[in-house]
């Protein structure tokens, strides 16, 4: 295998923690309560149909990257539209992205390091990163994932003696709308952000079993996700429901005699990374959708300026943490078109107009090599 080529296991890896990304510290407010943990299995059951028609777009000109693909099942005119309108999600919610982690970090940690210099030393990261290309950050994922499941057995291990089993009582007894908010809400996020990922496999190399990956991604970030989820209900009761970090609140209670406490500032770093790669990877994509529009070859000239978008757009959506909570509140109307509608729309229509199309040779750019 070429050392510029990303393996099977390497893209798993990163598809996992970019799922895991913002969820794992800001994993509550969640409408179904102590009931949670049932909405999130709901959510992942619902998401193995979609993640079928993900990789059915990706299959229906095999090799070609998501926004080309786009293109062609839509035809030019709509496709471009449609990319545009997938451009303007993967800004809008790279900025989100990156100030959740930076308004974590500042409230945290950092209270006297200005916002937008935590910002700025992540994106300055980020484009070192990605320029290097996209196999570079898939192999620090690959690196990073088992430090993440770690960390996460490590703090169900020492919070065992701070759960409570009677916090998942009573089972099933929210709303049936509150129960639905909690599903739909869990399923937007992180589960069907998996959208994102798709401009990755068009510079993945060998990846050749779509679906399987995909999937097995899923996984991987639901078994981190749902550990975590259990735990907080567990160990916080009622007020997971209502915390803004959850997850941080969570471990923070850990406390092993007099010397042994304040262990949530390492796991506060260990989140970080997941968030990180959260970040590189809408960068990423960001990047190969400006290049698809504008007839770039290449996305790798285009880091530094979209990051820098990224950039001042964190810094305009919100004015603080309670927008940024907010903006959770109405992200499910804002992410579903993307994440559920548009795609299985392209999938049908992409169906339809390759079974009427004509085969016709790959154009030289297509045939080139892509750039990863």
């Amino acid at each position: 295998m070429n050392k510029t080529d990303i393996s099977e296991k390497q893209m798993k890896s990163t598809i996992a923690l970019f799922l895991m990304g913002s969820s794992v510290i800001s994993s509550g407010s969640n409408s179904a309560k102590q009931d949670t943990w049932i909405a999130v299995l709901v959510a992942v059951a619902l998401m193995i149909p979609v993640t079928w028609v993900y990789s059915g777009i990706l299959r229906l000109y095999p090799g070609q990257n998501f926004y080309r693909n786009v293109l062609r099942a839509m035809g030019r005119p709509v496709g471009l539209a449609v990319c545009v309108l997938y451009l303007f999600y993967l800004l809008l919610l790279g900025g989100q992205v990156l100030r959740t982690f930076s308004e974590f970090m500042h409230l945290v940690n950092l209270t006297q390091t200005p916002l937008i210099g935590i910002s700025a030393a992540m994106v300055a990261v980020a484009v070192y990163l990605l320029s290097n290309r996209l196999y570079v950050l898939t192999r620090i994922g690959k690196f990073v994932l088992p430090v993440l499941y770690f960390t996460i057995i490590l703090t169900v291990l020492l919070s065992f003696r701070d759960m409570d089993l009677s916090n998942l009582k009573p089972v099933l007894q929210s709303k049936p709308s509150d129960f639905l908010k909690g599903v739909v809400t869990a399923f937007t996020l992180p589960y069907g952000e998996l959208v994102v990922c798709l401009p990755m496999f068009g510079v993945s190399g060998r990846i050749e079993k779509i679906f399987p990956t995909l999937i097995k991604g899923i996984f991987l970030g639901f078994g981190f996700l749902y550990a975590a989820v259990l735990r907080n209900i567990l160990v916080l009761g009622y007020y997971d429901s209502t915390a803004g970090f959850s997850s941080y609140e969570c471990v923070s209670v850990i406390q092993m005699g007099e010397f042994f406490t304040r262990i949530e500032v390492l796991i506060g770093i260990n989140l970080l990374l997941a968030g990180f790669i959260k970040f590189a990877v809408l960068a990423f994509s960001s990047c190969e959708g400006v290049a698809r529009l504008f007839g770039y070859r290449d996305s790798e000239p285009l880091v530094a300026p979209v990051s820098l978008l990224l950039l001042t757009l964190s810094a305009l959506l919100d004015k603080n943490m309670s927008e940024v909570f907010g903006f959770r509140e109405i992200y499910p109307i804002v992410a579903l078109p993307f994440q559920v509608l548009l795609p299985v729309l392209i999938l049908v229509v992409g169906t339809v107009r390759k079974k009427f199309q004509k085969p016709r040779k790959p154009s030289p750019e297509a045939r080139e090599k892509p750039s990863g």
